[in-house]
């Protein structure tokens, strides 16, 4: 597929979007009953769905826990396709969620992770 095919694909995927969806960017884990736990990238988010990338194939119908400090969420995959030399995966969400009260705590965590430690030096 050529990047103006890729281009042409998301947008009109976008365009059916019956939720909106909330950039994250965020790193997670990725588990499954039958691999290990890998990490993983959360692109974006939907009260009902989610949008990772992952480095290995995982087939549609896979039962998936996410994890990222306060964030937990579980749902199955509905599909996985190879896009630059990796693999996107949109998930349906076992139970929606209040994005809004999640991506907060989500992004407190990580800013507190961020935050550089003020070091005092002795005189």
């Amino acid at each position: 597929m050529t990047k103006k095919q890729q281009d042409q694909a998301a947008a009109a995927t976008s365009e059916r979007r019956a939720e909106p969806r909330i950039k994250a960017g965020v790193s997670v884990v990725w588990i499954t009953q039958r691999s290990h736990p890998i990490e993983a990238c959360l692109l974006d988010l939907s009260p009902h769905g989610a949008r990772l990338r992952i480095p290995e194939m995982v087939p549609v119908g896979t039962n998936v826990r996410i994890e990222a400090h306060e964030l937990l969420l579980s749902g199955t995959v509905r599909r996985c396709c190879r896009i630059q030399g990796a693999y996107e995966v949109g998930m349906m969400l076992a139970e929606p969620m209040d994005m809004v009260d999640q991506l907060r705590r989500l992004d407190a965590a990580l800013l507190a992770e961020s935050e550089p430690v003020n070091s005092k030096t002795a005189s």
